[in-house]
């Protein structure tokens, strides 16, 4: 999660910065009122947040041996004090 967050505020640093990037062109077309490229932006940062999580449930299942585990029916019933 930590990487969703370094490129959201990616537009912060490329401002105060000056650097030019993919957050000054945000900056930019909300200063235009560039729609669809503002649209495109939010877009491809909401694919790449859901790419980023989905990576990493899969790394943790691939390296977490409880998660992979079946669960059994009975399992919880049968450890619950009667």
């Amino acid at each position: 999660m930590q990487l969703g967050t370094l490129v959201a505020f990616s537009v912060v640093t490329e401002t105060v910065f000056q650097w030019p990037g993919l957050g000054q062109l945000l900056v930019q077309s909300v200063a235009a009122a560039d729609v669809p490229v503002i649209a495109a932006y939010l877009v491809m940062v909401s694919v790449l947040f859901v790419a980023i999580t989905l990576a990493a449930d899969l790394l943790c299942l691939a390296i977490d041996p409880r998660l992979r585990a079946p669960a059994r029916a009975g399992a919880d019933a049968a450890k619950a004090p009667a």
